[in-house]
């Protein structure tokens, strides 16, 4: 075969066949061009349903990359046959920006080379179509950025002016009519999805949750950690809503499809076994925390988690040292080695997150100490601890562990005396149990089992 010049359609179909044969050429060329542009983007091939939407999209993205590369050694026509193969599977992942960006190319190209009006004219329709989306998108990921903002900030209720915005939020984003886009759905989700949980509307946040695990179920929008996020969603708003035998079972289920050790199962585990504790099933409880304790992952995981899970055992120790609840002996032999001494040296009291879960740790140690009749001791922890609810912790948004911390310190006050204790706090007592847990819309993060058990564990312990 010749090699050292260009050859026209006719006289390659005589190089290779000694003949002309249009048909079996045509397909020659076609199957070579399919190799060339797999050979461009390195295509994988994978079983798995995930991984293959996730490459299909790398292929979408590698294809306008490789169109460009295409386009700028002049090689028009390849750069077409490319762009308006991979436009179509662009549209079908909600891939915007990229259709906004073959859809230009593709203009360009049947306006100045090929001249197709029907396709300057369908490609021009698509470029419109997907500015709007595209401007929808950015609005939406904006609003909720704006309002991730406002829940970082505090760590329960949510003003009326993040109250009023998130409406507005929504309100403006459900004017957008029928937008079929990936991100902006996923976000319209979690605007509303904030709405309700500023308002403390957790069923209807819970029925939203529910609908938006059948709209990213469907093949168009499809993705695993979308709905991972969407079903520990599902699990707080059980827990808050008080719905906490649903809440485990949700959550035995999603921790046997998770990966075990990855943050997904953590979080979906931190969940169950909160519910497990609201709920009294201290023996499931213990069983789960065994798991998460003793698995090999669990010294590789972030300090984060290891904090939390932790503090769960050292509460958990706290109520089986009690002997407050039921069969506290069987279970002492079954939980976790737990020393005071070693977790609070390894947490970082006082930290900077002046209102996250140092409430808890805390007044965990003071209720060991009270079980220990260290009465020294809890006095100069209370000192700081007054000082804690001055600073760090408002009525409006931590009333519960307001309550709490107060009574502790009439524990001071009283002495020590169980009866001018009691008297001491009975109003406080009577204020916690009228703001109650389920519905109170407050940090679950910080009461690691109910402040009602608690207090009972510090009230018999004088």
């Amino acid at each position: 075969m010749m090699t050292d010049s260009n050859l026209d359609d006719s006289a390659c179909m005589q190089e290779i066949y000694g003949k002309k044969s249009t048909a079996t050429f045509s397909r020659l060329k076609s199957r070579l061009k399919e190799i060339f542009l797999q050979a461009l983007m390195i295509q994988n091939n994978s079983t798995d349903p995930e991984q293959a939407r996730f490459e299909e999209i790398m292929s979408a993205y590698k294809s306008t990359v490789v169109s460009r590369i295409l386009n700028n050694k002049r090689a028009f026509s390849l750069t077409n046959d490319l762009l308006e193969k991979s436009i179509t599977k662009s549209m079908k992942y909600h891939l915007t920006e990229n259709v906004l960006a073959q859809a230009r190319l593709l203009v360009i190209y049947n306006s100045t080379i090929s001249l197709n009006k029907y396709k300057i004219t369908k490609y021009l329709d698509i470029q419109t179509k997907y500015l709007n989306i595209y401007n929808w998108e950015i609005k939406s990921e904006n609003y909720f950025l704006d309002l991730q903002k406002t829940q970082l900030q505090s760590l329960a209720s949510a003003g009326n002016e993040a109250i009023k915005k998130a409406y507005k939020y929504h309100k403006d984003l459900e004017s957008a009519g029928d937008i079929k886009s990936f991100n902006f759905n996923y976000n319209k989700y979690r605007i509303l999805a904030a709405y309700y949980e500023f308002t403390k509307n957790y069923n209807l946040l819970l029925e939203l949750s529910e609908d938006a695990i059948k709209d990213f179920s469907s093949p168009e929008f499809k993705s695993e950690a979308v709905l991972s996020n969407i079903n520990i969603r599902r699990l707080w708003s059980l827990i808050q809503s008080g719905q906490f035998v649903s809440a485990y079972s949700l959550g035995g289920k999603l921790l046997s499809k998770a990966q075990v050790g990855s943050n997904a199962w953590y979080r979906v585990a931190h969940y169950t076994l909160k519910a497990y504790i609201y709920n009294g099933d201290y023996s499931q409880s213990i069983d789960l925390l065994k798991q998460i304790i003793e698995n090999p992952k669990y010294n590789k995981s972030s300090e984060y988690y290891k904090e939390l899970f932790n503090t769960s055992l050292g509460y958990l120790y706290l109520l089986t040292d009690s002997g407050l609840i039921k069969d506290s002996l069987n279970l002492k032999e079954k939980i976790p080695e737990f020393k005071l001494g070693r977790y609070l040296n390894a947490v970082p009291v006082f930290s900077k997150d002046k209102r996250g879960i140092n409430v808890s740790i805390l007044l965990m140690h003071i209720a060991f100490l009270l079980l220990r009749k260290d009465h020294d001791a809890i006095i100069d922890r209370v000192d700081s601890l007054n000082q804690y609810v001055y600073r760090y912790l408002r009525r409006d948004d931590s009333f519960r562990s307001n309550c709490i911390i107060k009574m502790v310190i009439q524990i001071t006050r009283a002495d020590f005396n169980k009866i001018r204790a009691e008297r001491y706090t009975k109003e406080l007592r009577k204020q916690l149990s009228e703001v109650p847990l389920i519905g109170s819309g407050e940090n679950i993060e910080i009461e690691v089992i109910p402040f009602e058990e608690l207090w009972e564990i510090m009230y018999n312990s004088l």
